[in-house]
């Protein structure tokens, strides 16, 4: 199984809603992406529940 995209919304900074295509070119030329962000910015804690 592939995620091809993912649509979100963020309830604080930046607002709004938010999709990331995953089979953009930018994504799939190296085979391997990392979602990241400083300490308590929620990279880890909303991406798992998403994408199950």
């Amino acid at each position: 199984m592939r995620i091809e995209q993912l649509r979100f919304k963020n309830l604080n900074a930046p607002i709004g809603d938010w999709t990331l295509d995953l089979s953009h070119p930018a994504f799939t030329a190296d085979g391997i992406f990392a979602i990241t962000g400083p300490t308590g910015a929620g990279s880890a804690r909303g991406a798992p529940r998403r994408i199950l």
